[in-house]
């Protein structure tokens, strides 16, 4: 009870409409946000309120009932006081200290409404329309799949198959059948090749994409604990994945990231289209090296070399870039343009990004929300000479009934690597402090309660010499 009082600063219906845009208008995040927060004052960290048309008709709304609530009290007052039945008062006061919660919740009704009356039917036309679109267009149709690493493979692809063929891809997290319908509708009819990433938040919803966009080809990108929240089991979130390969079946081919347990378990002893940095489908990998400039290899196969450079970090990106080169092969690009293709691959925001700072190197894997990451990430740390190994991260979203066991991995993992951790105060930080823990770390240990503040600030924390990986963000409704 200690801050209800900020419930009723200007601040307070401001931090709703922020909440609500915050958690994209998805009620069930908005009300555990809601829920596990005591001082109003403190909600907004990150940024501020976008007052785009939808918050600016939703801030009518709260006034609205703010207006009508008080009105009410008012009401009740006087009928108490000429009647001298003071029940009346009594319910001025009750409405008075349940007025923060009248807003809370009565701001979402017009959402309700609106998502039943309006969004749903126009939904549902726009998906139609562009199920009829994808239905009558030439281009081949390559589908990204996976918990993680979709945006990545899709980018490769993007890159490398407009060396030689028309390709459109569908753009930022575009990946929900709104997302692909969208990009369905500003499609012209000339593009040779559609590469369409699927998101996953709920059971089957890939199957449901792959029916909408037909694809002929595929890629399962990986398989981990993200979104657990929302699967509860990891056994759903294999299945949901892998509803790529139902559908396309023995129709085309499926490639699937063989370094991903969950996936390596699902798939065939002799499946061809297993990549790994071994190689892929009769692609032989040899000589792969990686370093702050990029990675390299060789790639063979039936007589044809191609040597990749591409400016992405790790060893772990190979296997992507291999099946890459087979997907490009099969679609008859030459070698020559898959080689200059893969040399104009580049990092992808926030996606193991590096920048140099006063000497220092900042590797920004702030968009990174997965345990694999993690582990490749730490792996490409410890592989770059540096004179401090510096890792940053708040942890990992989303990671359900894994949460503790996730998170005390990721600091046995940081130990055997980093000289410095520095971890952001959150609900997991101390599973995190316990994995390290019981690894032993010997480096120095930072804590920080205002991670804005650190990273405006990281030039006066990093010297000349080290190497910064920073993983991961949380927005300000995990806080």
């Amino acid at each position: 009870m200690k801050y209800y009082f900020t419930r009723y600063l200007a601040v307070y219906p401001v931090a709703l409409l922020y909440m609500l845009q915050d958690s994209e208008y998805r009620l069930r995040g908005y009300f555990k946000w809601l829920a596990r927060t005591k001082d109003f004052r403190t909600v907004m960290k990150r940024r501020t309120v976008d007052y785009t048309p939808k918050i600016k008709l939703l801030r009518i709304v709260l006034w609205g009932l703010w207006l009508v609530t008080n009105i009410a009290v008012a009401v009740l007052i006087i009928i108490s006081y000429t009647s001298l039945n003071y029940w009346y008062g009594v319910a001025a006061i009750i409405l008075l200290l349940i007025l923060p919660y009248i807003l809370a919740y009565g701001i979402t009704i017009p959402l309700v409404l609106g998502r039943i009356f309006i969004q749903k039917p126009q939904e549902k036309k726009m998906i139609e329309v562009a199920r009829e679109i994808l239905s009558h267009h030439s281009g081949v149709r390559i589908g990204v799949a996976g918990s993680y690493g979709k945006t990545t493979m899709k980018e490769i692809l993007k890159t490398v198959l407009s060396e030689g063929k028309i390709v459109a891809a569908t753009p930022g997290n575009m990946n929900t059948a709104i997302g692909i319908s969208r990009f369905a509708r500003k499609l012209t009819g000339k593009e040779e090749i559609l590469v369409i990433e699927y998101g996953e938040e709920h059971a089957g919803d890939v199957l449901e994409l792959a029916k909408l966009s037909d694809p002929s080809v595929g890629i399962i990108t990986g398989v981990n604990e993200a979104h657990l929240v929302s699967f509860k089991t990891l056994e759903t979130t294999v299945d949901t994945i892998f509803g790529l390969a139902d559908y396309i079946g023995d129709k085309g081919k499926v490639y699937k990231n063989g370094e991903s347990l969950l996936v390596a378990t699902k798939v065939a002893a002799r499946d061809p289209y297993v990549f790994s940095q071994k190689g892929v489908d009769g692609w032989k990998v040899t000589d792969a090296k990686t370093s702050i400039d990029g990675t390299t290899f060789t790639a063979t196969k039936d007589g044809v070399t191609i040597h990749a450079q591409t400016k992405l970090l790790g060893l772990h990106t190979v296997g992507v870039t291999v099946a890459a080169i087979a997907i490009a092969h099969d679609l008859g690009l030459t070698k020559k343009q898959i080689e200059q293709g893969l040399s104009n691959v580049t990092p992808f925001e926030h996606r193991m990004e590096p920048r140099n700072l006063h000497g220092a190197w900042i590797l920004d894997d702030t968009y990174n929300g997965n345990s694999e990451g993690v582990k490749v990430g730490l792996e490409l740390l410890a592989q770059l000479k540096a004179k401090r190994r510096i890792y940053v991260t708040p942890g990992l979203v989303e990671q359900g009934s894994k949460t503790i066991s996730v998170h005390e991995t990721i600091g046995e993992q940081a130990a055997e690597v980093a000289d410095v951790v520095v971890l952001m105060q959150n609900s997991v930080t101390e599973h995190i402090v316990k994995g390290l823990e019981a690894a032993g770390f010997k480096g120095d240990l930072l804590i920080i309660d205002d991670p804005l503040e650190f990273y405006t600030n990281l030039e006066h924390f990093v010297a000349a010499g080290d190497v910064v990986l920073m993983q991961n963000d949380w927005t300000d409704n995990y806080q």
